[in-house]
């Protein structure tokens, strides 16, 4: 159930069949170990953001392969979840994604955040892959430097939320890939 329509992002409840299917999933991805927490985490905010397609009349086809989870009007479409645990979720929070993404055959990104807490998943917005590791409105970090006093595993990038386009104008983005 949708629980606002902030002008940029979607809020919904988290489903408890959401949870049942998420837990009951296995925890490796095209051979890759996924620990159970991202694991759930990413197959929460997939199925959030295929409920929101679907509730804004966009058709879409589960593909959920290693490279991208939809298939979107022709265009390859991954969701990027993160896992939010300290209060609500705002547009100057951030979300990264490792380097080694750069090479992924996808076409777009939906962003979405879940908030266990509040038993939501925020979509925060989406964008072009391209235009991800191309702006200059994200940060670059390497190997070992501090991101919030903590050194990350491998080479990063960053961005805001307020950055991304809103889901709601992801028609425009998916006419633009086209």
């Amino acid at each position: 159930m949708c629980r606002g329509l902030p002008l940029k992002q979607v809020i919904l409840e988290i489903d408890p069949l959401w949870r049942e299917i998420s837990e009951d999933s296995p925890n490796t991805l095209n051979s890759r170990s996924v620990n159970n927490n991202s694991s759930v985490t990413g197959i929460i905010g997939e199925l959030a953001v295929s409920q929101a397609l679907a509730s804004l009349g966009i058709d879409h086809s589960v593909d959920n392969t290693y490279e991208y989870d939809f298939l979107v009007e022709g265009i390859k479409v991954d969701v990027k979840t993160t896992n939010f645990i300290f209060g609500r979720i705002k547009e100057h929070h951030t979300i990264m994604l490792t380097d080694y993404l750069r090479n992924q055959q996808c076409d777009a990104y939906i962003f979405a955040a879940i908030n266990y807490p509040e038993n939501a998943v925020y979509i925060m917005g989406c964008c072009a892959k391209f235009w991800f590791w191309e702006t200059d409105v994200a940060k670059d970090y390497k190997k070992g430097e501090a991101i919030f006093k903590q050194a990350i595993k491998e080479d990063a990038r960053l961005i805001k939320f307020k950055h991304l386009t809103s889901f709601y104008k992801l028609p425009l983005l998916l006419e633009a890939l086209k």
